[in-house]
């Protein structure tokens, strides 16, 4: 039985253009790549390599230290530029590893042996990740050994999040219809490590071709893999919104989905995880979608991570006119691009040029119609447009009684706003305006 979350909206899905793209393996692979030492949200990662070291395809280029960060590794074979300063997906510039391909494609001798099912256990399970840096790749980016290690134990239920969301992405789509074998050979795994009794595959009912495909798979399988289809709305693919809808449970304000007894992993997560186990692969590669109004040929590819940005645009026939917004991540949640120079990270799964038609423009300071919208819309249970008023009035009493800690910024509130108020930038600024007077307090 499948349950329901409070608010959300429905902004057209624009996936046409790609969901019936395979996966194509990125040809020719990139003469040079850029990884990143800032690539999750645990912190920043060690190198291990200097300039003029040779290094192998899934060699480690670098490492978690004592600040945090994720192991990384070279995906491609070729010799090390140096450790420089380059541009970042996330904004600004960020220290990288920079490789130049010395277009072999030699893979490192001394990756792991595979294993097989009965051999893992959860400490070897957890090993293996941390080893290979897995992090999550639906967004949030955080260290996947850290989340299966604090979920062990602790939870009934596993949620593999397909449900992708966010218009024009499809990367997870193609992952579903062309390597779903490998998601549910990992699926139980995850299960008897964590201790669940039961495992959720989540996909939205616009991807009809994964569903039947996935049904045929599963009755063919056994096991414990449920395969639950629902509404396509949005945002439910954050953990949040999925897990009520799964379970019917609410996470608690500042809570986590550990603790009502659930773990979410996106199925690209999933994907790498059974490399990682299975083949004793490290994560360096990903699917990325490469889409929106502006681009010759949208694409869904198969990417080195560390691939700068505009190659995948050369591989889908470049630009067909000037973008009016390139964004990484989808047009709702996504990061805008100061430069197509900024490499493939773990978590980008797109890349969306965005023309002055698709593109919904935001107004700078309408006026507020009191419609109630922005509250309806809310998956967080807020009232954006009360943190507006609070805001601009500097009423910090009021504005820390409304729970602006608590936003995810979904953007259904701007999405959803008639008066077109940027009002997903407006609780941005209300939480950061509190975190500044608690510091200084």
């Amino acid at each position: 039985m499948t349950h329901s979350f409070f608010g959300g909206v429905f902004p057209p899905t624009r996936k046409e253009n790609t969901r019936r793209k395979p996966l194509h393996k990125l040809s020719p692979g990139p003469s040079q790549v850029v990884i990143p030492l800032d690539m999750c949200a645990g912190g920043t990662s060690v190198p291990l390599v200097k300039a003029g070291d040779h290094v192998a395809m899934g060699q480690p280029v670098a490492a978690w230290g004592s600040e945090g960060g994720a192991a990384a590794h070279a995906s491609v074979s070729g010799r090390v530029r140096g450790i420089e300063e380059r541009p970042h997906p996330w904004g600004g510039l960020a220290p990288a590893v920079v490789i130049d391909s010395d277009g072999q494609d030699t893979p490192w001798e001394q990756w792991p042996q595979p294993l097989n099912e009965r051999e893992v256990t959860l400490g070897v399970l957890v090993d293996r990740v941390r080893q290979a840096g897995v992090v999550g790749m639906g967004g949030g980016c955080f260290p996947t050994w850290e989340k299966l290690d604090r979920a062990a134990g602790r939870v009934d239920t596993v949620i593999l999040n397909a449900a992708e969301c966010e218009p024009y992405v499809t990367a997870d789509h193609r992952l579903l219809l062309e390597r779903a074998n490998h998601i549910l050979r990992a699926a139980p795994l995850l299960s008897r490590c964590l201790g669940a009794t039961r495992v959720v595959l989540v996909t939205e009912g616009d991807k009809l071709n994964a569903v039947e495909s996935l049904e045929r798979r599963l009755r063919r399988r056994g096991g414990p893999v449920r395969l639950c289809t629902v509404r396509t709305r949005y945002p439910l693919g954050a953990e949040k919104q999925i897990v009520q809808t799964v379970t019917g449970r609410e996470v608690p304000p500042g809570g986590t989905p550990l603790d009502v007894k659930c773990v979410v992993f996106n199925v690209a997560t999933v994907y790498a995880i059974q490399d990682a186990v299975f083949r004793g692969s490290p994560l360096t590669h990903r699917a990325v979608t490469v889409t929106g109004g502006a681009v010759t040929r949208p694409r869904n590819l198969w990417v080195p991570v560390g691939t700068p940005l505009k190659l995948l645009l050369e591989a889908c026939g470049g630009l067909r006119e000037p973008p009016d917004l390139t964004v990484t991540g989808g047009p709702m949640m996504g990061v805008a691009l100061d430069s197509l120079d900024a490499p493939v990270i773990k978590s980008t799964n797109s890349l969306v040029c965005l023309t002055g038609a698709e593109r919904r423009e935001e107004g700078p300071g309408g006026v507020c119609i009191r419609c109630g919208k922005c509250v309806a819309g809310c998956p967080m249970h807020l009232a954006p447009t009360f943190i507006r008023q609070a805001l601009t009035q500097q009423d910090w009493r009021r504005l820390e009684r409304l729970r602006t800690e608590d936003c995810q910024s979904c953007g259904c509130c701007s999405f959803i706003c008639p008066a077109q108020l940027p009002l997903t930038e407006i609780v941005a600024s209300a939480r950061r305006a509190l975190a500044e007077r608690g510091a200084e307090a």
